[in-house]
């Protein structure tokens, strides 16, 4: 099977779940259009197995610029029309979404496109309102475009249909997760509440400091920021704050291990890698309720869900309580919780079936 995947930021999550994706599905071609951003790595092609091939998409960008989008929709058509035999046009992000569906329809492809918001457009919450309804508008005449949308988890899909947004599939995000369960860890005093993740305005770094003032003079609980990022002056660093700055894969997985509790306090998400990666350590969660977060809790089970920065300190005030066998049962319940719900043997079974579905209706068997 010949998959092309179109993206303009092949950096962050989009990466990761490239990558997840394609070496899960090692017996098929892969073709990546991408674009570049500031933190895409040098030499990306070298991450990818010998099944994946890139091409270069030299006029993708991120913003809204007629003229430019104009030149990277010509220079989109053009790469697919040199690819023969595409099965399926997999589009991810929003730029990609919208010019591929646009492409797609130019070249009767509509049927085999899916698009993948990977955290939705008019969910961000650093633009105008206005700004989102357009974002919204967009979507929504992309969606009569071309193909069929893939929320990356339910509360996803929720949020897109609850706008207009018509044929939405869920697939869950997913992670590779430990064949043998974690050490779970007894929770000390300091308690650790760390997060993982560029510091930008999405992650709400200023929550996060809003939170840690209210323990400043607090001795039992200590915060962790695992990551670097623009806004890292918002988060008022002492000895019961650090950042670690930017760290290396393993050195952000010895991290994780040390922690506590995960805390989030994402202003918006798709489904949270980083939030998978902890459950995959055993941690219970602490998270903002915004989409995808919510999709990852089950209040009371696993961790706990909070609105504002007065929820937050009063169950961080509850952690402090809970007896040692509980923090564990949730500990355990989290490592479940990834397991049965976003690992990736289920992200690879799910687009397996769908690929197939498509490529039986292309050759008439269904």
């Amino acid at each position: 099977m010949r998959i092309v995947h179109v993206t303009e930021c092949l950096a962050g999550g989009v990466l990761t779940f490239l990558l997840n994706l394609t070496s899960q599905l090692d017996q098929d071609e892969h073709i990546i259009i991408y674009g570049k951003r500031d933190n895409t790595p040098d030499n990306v092609e070298l991450l990818f197995k010998k099944n994946v091939s890139l091409i270069y998409w030299k006029n993708a960008q991120r913003e809204i610029r007629p003229k430019q989008d104009l030149l990277a929709l010509r220079e989109l058509l053009y790469r697919l029309k040199n690819i023969e035999n595409i099965d399926i046009l997999q589009l991810h992000s929003s730029k990609a979404g919208v010019l591929g569906r646009v492409a797609a329809r130019l070249l009767g492809l509509q049927k085999r496109t899916f698009y993948l918001p990977h955290g939705v457009s008019f969910a961000r919450q650093d633009v105008s309102s206005r700004k989102r309804n357009f974002y919204i508008l967009i979507e929504k005449v992309a969606n009569a475009f071309a193909g069929r949308v893939i929320a990356c988890s339910h509360s996803e899909k929720e949020l897109l249909i609850s706008h207009g947004i018509k044929n939405v599939t869920v697939i869950n995000n997913g992670i590779k997760v430990s064949e043998v369960e974690p050490k779970y860890k007894i929770p000390g005093r300091p308690l650790v509440f760390g997060t993982v993740g560029r510091i930008t305005y999405q992650k709400n770094p200023k929550l996060f400091n809003e939170i840690a003032v209210h323990f400043k003079e607090d001795k039992r609980v200590r915060f962790l920021w695992i990551g670097d990022g623009e806004l890292r002056h918002e988060i008022q660093e002492n000895e019961q704050v650090q950042v670690t700055g930017w760290v290396t894969p393993s050195e952000v997985q010895s991290y994780l291990n040390q922690i506590d509790i995960y805390i989030s306090t994402s202003l918006w998400e798709g489904l949270p890698l980083s939030v998978l990666e902890a459950m995959n350590c055993g941690k219970p969660l602490l998270l903002s309720d915004c989409v995808g977060n919510v999709d990852t809790v089950k209040d009371g089970d696993n961790g706990f869900l909070y609105h504002d920065v007065e929820d937050a300190v009063d169950l961080i005030e509850k952690f402090l309580l809970i007896p040692t066998e509980s923090v564990l049962k949730l500990e355990k319940k989290s490592y479940q919780m990834v397991c049965n719900n976003f690992s990736l043997r289920l992200l690879k079974n799910a687009y397996e079936s769908l690929y197939k579905t498509i490529v039986l209706k292309k050759i008439g068997k269904i």
